[in-house]
């Protein structure tokens, strides 16, 4: 009978709507977000640049080179070179 399989049930569980998924990094630790950064095109450049600078200070290349990618997507912006 397949109402006396109580794993069964697990299995077919309802997704969760509308509650985001927790994202984990390789290490079991909470992901990452970033803070959103507000201003003109030119400003949001400056600050990703900044942010990358205190990134690379802290030791962490990975979330520099993040920030980097960020500021090059806002500086084609600003050009109008997207």
């Amino acid at each position: 009978m397949p109402f006396d399989n109580p794993a069964g049930d697990r299995a077919r569980r309802q997704p969760r709507i509308g509650k985001p998924a927790r994202r984990q990094t390789a290490s079991g630790a909470p992901a990452h977000t970033q803070p959103k950064v507000n201003g003109s095109a030119q400003q949001k450049h400056a600050q990703w640049l900044a942010r990358a600078d205190d990134a690379e200070r802290a030791g962490d290349a990975v979330e520099a080179e993040t920030c980097r990618q960020h500021a090059e997507h806002w500086f084609r912006v600003a050009h109008d070179r997207l």
